[in-house]
């Protein structure tokens, strides 16, 4: 092939730019779901969405197949568009998931940088702690915040990318959840003792705990829920 050949066939070639309307809809339709203005199980508009937000309804469409390939919605042709909703096999998988995705992260972490994972948990344990005594409210967001800083210091994109896929699902559900002081303590707890094992070298005993801390979740969906 001639460079005169490679180079028409380059410049006939569109580059295709970054949607950033449509993303900026996605960030905005995922947080309305995830923090509960959006109820589990809702039909979502396109229509209403693009007339409150002065846009038009193909960058909405675009945003909300993007929400559906992270399971937040789904699009069902000729009913529209629903937002997710949990049952019991859902969530145990979703658990079981998370459970593999964190105590893999830590075992790839603690191979990198022992010492960074150490001091970075640690500065999210003292913002949940923080959280926990003047604004309890917060402690959701640091307890996510515990979590992520886990997983990201796993250096493994692969990991971290589909990591997001489930962790909005999972804080959707856990920003509908009533929970109680004792309850939101004991996480703060776990968190700490997971770092206090890491610190003293126990590794599989850390790993153990984040496992069974991890399955909270589905405990408390069994609990709370499917007795409903």
């Amino acid at each position: 092939m001639s460079s005169d050949k490679l180079s028409a066939d380059w410049s006939a070639k569109k580059i295709v730019r970054p949607q950033s309307l449509t993303i900026i809809l996605a960030d905005h339709i995922r947080e309305l779901i995830v923090n509960g203005e959006i109820e589990l199980g809702a039909l979502i508009s396109e229509n209403d969405i693009a007339n409150k937000l002065s846009v038009s309804r193909t960058p909405v469409r675009a945003a909300l197949q993007k929400l559906e390939m992270e399971r937040l919605v789904q699009i069902l042709p000729q009913r529209g568009t629903f937002v997710f909703e949990f049952n019991a096999q859902e969530m145990q998988q979703t658990c079981e998931m998370r459970q593999i995705l964190e105590t893999g992260a830590l075992r790839v972490a603690l191979q990198h940088d022992r010492k960074k994972l150490l001091a970075v948990l640690e500065h999210h344990l003292v913002l949940g702690q923080e959280a926990l005594q003047h604004d309890p409210d917060n402690f959701r967001a640091a307890d996510t915040a515990f979590h992520m800083a886990l997983i990201e210091s796993s250096q493994n994109r692969d990991l971290i990318d589909f990591y997001q896929t489930i962790i909005n699902r999972i804080r959707a559900f856990l920003n509908r959840l009533a929970r109680t002081s004792d309850e939101l303590q004991g996480s703060q707890r776990d968190h700490e003792t997971i770092v206090a094992l890491l610190r003293e070298g126990h590794d599989g005993e850390a790993q153990e705990k984040l496992h069974w801390h991890l399955g909270g979740l589905q405990r408390m969906f069994q609990e709370k829920y499917a007795r409903q």
